[in-house]
């Protein structure tokens, strides 16, 4: 198969090391048209509605706003993102605030949306990353009410694929009686800041999206949300978007950054990261070769390998963000990728996916751009790296010896307890009890000289402290007699000057 322009751009950007240099000359291209065209942020920014703002450097730029009708506020976060040549719309928001659920839901349904894409879990790295918004149990029992805009939500029934579940949601307009399904593919297995370890599962997902004609113009544009809704969700309809025009207009004829800065002129800082757009190009360049190859078999038996996702019961938190999050787009100065990046999958002429992460396969270049031929470097399970709290850190030095003490505590039952297992088991011959008996000794000796060592500590702290408390008894006893002969000096100089004055006063 001959190489397609995209691929033949994406592998001279690779050869030479260039993804930071175009991923920060997109960037500035995209902030000086900003400042050219005066793409305002004022109704983001007003002190009414930064509130409803999860991060405080994403916001919404004005012209492109969505504008709510009803209810106690028209701002939300979102923006409608259109790319005319592909006839495309997507709404693109944040994850939805504890405050903002109801205004959610209200823009779905202003908005005739068929479909939420939702591309993050609620809770990623022990941080909220978005509000539980929908039913947590299926049943009308369980339905969610909006009273402050007049709409309820009922969970209807879940779908699970692997890598990513559709959820059926009934949302009702309490004012006309009137009620659509809304479904809800969710994605939950795109890391934060990160990427999905293969493309094949991500076009998996966008193959059930188009297929469920969420993206159809005789319908609303779809919702598509991470937690800025800048990063995966820009990815994803920079990804769609390319693949649509390929298939009207050929591959010659779409330039991967011009698409991208076209979405950018409706909603900030679309792909967040260096990886995130190399990973767009891979996926272009998969999605040419399976979504409009004719032999080419469904994805469906493909599940992707997932090495940090969190457990279910992640998803229930029902916590508030903090009021002051931390900014989301200094990834946008442009550092080094956060781990090494996936290559293309490849597969047979059928166009069956080969597995991932492949034992048999060499390791790639750990630079984060290597060849496309680079295997996926296995992920780190969340619990193999552990948050340390500093305000466990003791400078007090009697607390470190008590810690050294306690670990020489446990050293010493530890020594006992292979004594006791020794003792019980028996030993089958002389040279192994005679073994058994040396290192019993030495555990015994070493375990009496850790002993007397913290005896000593001991003793010498105890010593210390009696001195300290000797000092200040006698600074204690010693005060009350400096002031009495002090005292006593004072009056007999005062005794002695009246004699004295009075001898001469007679005398003379």
């Amino acid at each position: 198969m001959t190489s397609t322009s995209i691929e033949a751009e994406y592998g001279e950007i690779n050869d030479n090391n260039r993804w930071h240099g175009v991923f920060q000359s997109i960037k500035d291209k995209c902030e000086l048209e900003a400042k050219q065209k005066q793409f305002t942020l004022d109704e983001s920014k007003s002190v009414s509605n930064r509130k409803y703002n999860r991060y405080r450097d994403v916001n919404p730029y004005d012209h492109s706003r969505i504008v709510l009708h009803r209810g106690d506020t028209d701002y939300i976060n979102a923006n409608l993102v259109k790319m005319e040549r592909a006839n495309r719309k997507y709404i693109l928001t944040q994850g939805p605030l504890q405050q903002t659920v109801s205004h959610f839901w209200l823009m779905v349904w202003e908005q005739d949306s068929k479909a939420i894409l939702m591309l993050n879990k609620l809770l990623e790295n022990k941080q909220v990353k978005c509000h539980l918004y929908w039913p947590e149990k299926i049943g009308e029992e369980h339905r969610m009410n909006l009273t402050d805009v007049g709409l309820t939500v009922e969970y209807l029934q879940m779908e699970d694929f692997g890598n990513f579940s559709i959820r059926t949601l009934r949302l009702t307009d309490t004012e006309s009686t009137k009620s659509r399904e809304i479904l809800q593919f969710h994605y939950t297995t795109w890391p934060d800041f990160g990427i999905p370890s293969s493309p094949v599962a991500f076009l998996q997902f966008l193959k059930k999206v188009r297929k469920s004609g969420a993206l159809d113009d005789d319908v609303g544009p779809p919702v598509v949300h991470c937690s800025a809704g800048i990063g995966r969700s820009g990815t994803f309809c920079l990804v769609d978007c390319c693949l649509v025009l390929i298939e009207r207009e050929g591959e010659n004829k779409v330039s991967v950054q011009d698409v991208l800065l076209e979405l950018r002129r409706f909603r900030m800082g679309l792909i967040q990261t260096v990886d995130q757009l190399l990973f767009s190009y891979q996926a272009i360049i998969e999605g040419i070769k399976r979504l409009n190859n004719p032999l080419s078999q469904d994805f469906d038996d493909y599940y992707e390998k997932v090495t940090n996702a969190q457990s279910e019961e992640d998803e229930n938190v029902d916590q508030a963000p903090p009021p002051l999050p931390p900014p989301r787009v200094d990834s946008l100065h442009g550092g080094q990728p956060a781990k090494p990046l996936p290559s293309i999958p490849t597969g047979d002429a059928e166009g069956n996916p080969v597995a991932v992460n492949g034992n048999d396969e060499p390791r790639g270049e750990e630079n984060g751009v290597g060849s496309v031929d680079r295997p996926l470097p296995p992920l780190p399970r969340d619990n193999s790296l552990e948050k340390v709290d500093e305000s466990q850190s003791d400078h007090d030095s009697l607390e470190d010896e008590e810690e050294d003490d306690l670990a020489e505590d446990e050293a010493e039952e530890e020594g006992s307890e292979e004594m006791n297992e020794a003792e019980k088991n028996g030993l089958d011959n002389s040279n192994d009890s005679i073994k058994s008996d040396e290192n019993i000794d030495n555990s015994q000796e070493e375990a009496q000289l850790r002993r007397r060592k913290r005896q000593e500590r001991q003793d010498a702290m105890a010593e210390k402290v009696r001195e300290i408390k000797r000092k200040q008894k006698m600074s204690e006893e010693s005060s009350p007699k400096k002031r009495r002969s002090l005292m006593i000096t004072i009056a007999a100089g005062v005794i002695l000057g009246v004699i004295c004055v009075y001898a001469y006063v007679k005398f003379t």
